[in-house]
């Protein structure tokens, strides 16, 4: 399998994870997700696949980094300072 089947592969898993949300939500939630853990290598493989026709992927993906406007993420920031670790749901110290 090449790298850019692989990327294909993992944006459709995430597409598939996201399909039970509002599509707004998806969408956002696929897109924050890419800029969130993909290395830039694998950003710029995904958009040039897109921007080749973006055979393969799931049209969800394809949303996900169109024109369109975005709704907000429906993934929770762990980013948060220690004071706020107790409301995202931490069960650690």
């Amino acid at each position: 399998m090449s790298g850019d089947e692989k990327l294909v592969r993992m944006a459709n898993q995430m597409a598939d994870f996201f399909r039970s949300y509002p599509p707004e939500e998806a969408r956002a939630g696929i897109a924050d997700h890419i800029r969130s853990f993909w290395s830039r290598v694998m950003r710029e493989g995904l958009q040039a696949r897109i921007a080749a026709g973006g055979q393969g992927l799931d049209p969800l993906v394809l949303e996900a980094f169109g024109a369109e406007a975005r709704g907000e993420s429906p993934i929770q920031k762990e980013t948060a300072g220690p004071e706020q670790v107790g409301q995202l749901g931490s069960d650690a110290g």
